[in-house]
C-alpha cells in the first residue's frame, strides 16, 4: 500500500529530475544543429520559455505550501523573458540577451535573490526557519553573495558555457541545498 509520504517522495524525486528541464529544452533547441545561428536562439527561447511557463505552473500546483526553488525560478524567468521577447518580436530585449549571454541568466537569479531575501520568510534559500528567521536571512544573504560572485565568470568568459554557466549554476545549486538542509536542522 502506498502512503502519503511515499507519494510525496515520488513527487519530490520527479521534481528534482525535471527542475532543469526548461533549460535543457532551451539548450537542445539552440545547439541542435551545432553552432547556433540567430534563428536557433529565437526558437530556443520560445521552446525554453514555454517549458518554463509549464514548469512554474506545475510547481505552483504540486508544491502547495512549499516555496518554489529560487534558482530554478530565476532560470525560468530568464527563459520566459526571452520566449516572450521572441514571440512578440522585442528586438531590443533579444539584443540585450544576446549581448549579455549567460550573464542575463545570472542577473535574473540576482533579481530573484534580492526580492526573495527581502520579501519572503523562506528567503533566497527557499527554506523558512522554524526557530526564527536569523538563519534563513543569514544563509540567503550568503547565497546572494555567492550568486554575485558566480555572475563574474559569466561576464568574463561569455560564450564558454561550462565555465560561464554550468559550473557556477551547479555550485550555487549544491550550496543552496546545503544551506536549506542546515536550516531544517534543529
Amino acid at each position: 500500500m502506498t502512503t502519503t509520504s511515499d507519494h510525496s517522495r515520488g513527487i519530490g524525486a520527479a521534481s528534482l529530475l525535471l527542475q532543469f528541464f526548461p533549460l535543457s529544452c532551451f539548450l537542445f533547441a539552440a545547439f541542435r544543429h551545432g553552432n547556433p545561428q540567430p534563428e536557433d536562439w529565437l526558437i530556443a527561447f520560445m521552446v525554453g520559455g514555454a517549458a518554463a511557463v509549464l514548469q512554474v505552473i506545475l510547481a505552483m500546483i504540486l508544491a502547495r505550501s512549499r516555496p518554489l526553488d529560487r534558482l530554478i525560478l530565476g532560470v525560468n524567468i530568464y527563459l520566459i523573458v526571452g520566449g516572450l521577447s521572441a514571440l512578440t518580436n522585442q528586438l531590443w530585449i533579444l539584443q540585450a540577451l544576446n549581448d549579455l549571454r549567460e550573464s542575463g541568466l545570472f542577473l535574473c537569479l540576482l533579481a530573484v535573490g534580492v526580492l526573495t531575501t527581502l520579501g519572503s520568510k523562506a528567503g533566497f534559500v527557499g527554506q523558512a526557519d522554524s526557530h526564527g528567521q536569523s538563519r534563513t536571512k543569514r544563509y540567503s544573504l550568503a547565497l546572494l553573495l555567492l550568486a554575485i560572485i558566480a555572475t563574474i565568470p559569466s561576464f568574463l568568459v561569455r560564450g564558454q558555457l561550462v565555465f560561464s554557466a554550468v559550473i557556477p549554476l551547479t555550485l550555487l545549486t549544491l550550496v543552496n541545498r546545503w544551506f536549506a538542509s542546515r536550516i531544517r536542522r534543529p
